[in-house]
Parts: C-alpha cells; sequence; structure tokens
C-alpha cells in the first residue's frame, strides 16, 4: 500500500510514500480521497491548477489544500493528475475527478505542523502530512 494511516489525538496523520516525486503528489491526493470516502456521482470533471510555493515540502500542502478548495467549491473530488509540470517549487497540470454528492469525513486542511518531505538513500519519497477534519 503505497500510504499508511497514522494515529493522531486530533486529526489524521498521513505517512505518503512515491517512487517518484510526482507519484508523490498522485499517492497524497488518493490518500485524501481514502481519508474523505467521497460519494461520487458520474459526472467527470476536470480542473486546471497551478500552484507555487517556496519549498517542496509548502508545495505539496498548498497543493493538497487547492484541491480541498476546488472540490469544495465545485463539489468534486479529484482521482488523477495529468499533465503534470512539477518542480520543488511549482506544479501545474489538470487534476482529473468526478463530481460528489457527499463525503463520509470532511478535510478541513493540509496542515505544515509536524509535516515532512524527504527522498531516501534509494530514491522513494516520503511523506508525512496531518489532515485538520
Amino acid at each position: 500500500m503505497p500510504f499508511k494511516l497514522r494515529e493522531h489525538t486530533a486529526d489524521i496523520r498521513l505517512e505518503i510514500t512515491g517512487e517518484s516525486l510526482a507519484a508523490l503528489f498522485g499517492e497524497s491526493m488518493h490518500a485524501m480521497n481514502a481519508v474523505s470516502c467521497p460519494d461520487y456521482a458520474a459526472e467527470v470533471v476536470e480542473r486546471r491548477l497551478s500552484v507555487r510555493s517556496p519549498d517542496i515540502l509548502s508545495l505539496l500542502v498548498d497543493f493538497l489544500n487547492e484541491l480541498l478548495f476546488l472540490g469544495q467549491v465545485h463539489h468534486e473530488a479529484y482521482e488523477e493528475l495529468q499533465h503534470v509540470a512539477l518542480s520543488e517549487t511549482h506544479i501545474e497540470g489538470m487534476a482529473k475527478g468526478r463530481r460528489i454528492v457527499g463525503m463520509e469525513e470532511e478535510i478541513k486542511a493540509v496542515t505544515l505542523h509536524e509535516a515532512s518531505v524527504r527522498q531516501t538513500e534509494k530514491g522513494l519519497w516520503i511523506a508525512n502530512l496531518l489532515l485538520d477534519i
């Protein structure tokens, strides 16, 4: 499994792994969906996104919060990233997903508190994130 749920007293802690930086961003999106359990409708949607941040950790957190914002505004959940251009300070591409009619758990935000991103000596990317629910 590319992510693990970690116990936390007030929020949900995630440990996410990816074979590449792009995979880490995609798996982080999938992990949020696994927590929120969206109730999907059939309509497929696409949203262009562009996020800039000062470093890779801030970029990951800001990217996930942008997905949360877009999802809340448009009643959507995103399952796939397409046409991604990614650096350590910028991500741009298309988030593809579906409209939703609800979700089991509402995620308010992804926080920087206790968050980390690192690459192992073998090239695997690992992120630890805290979801405010």
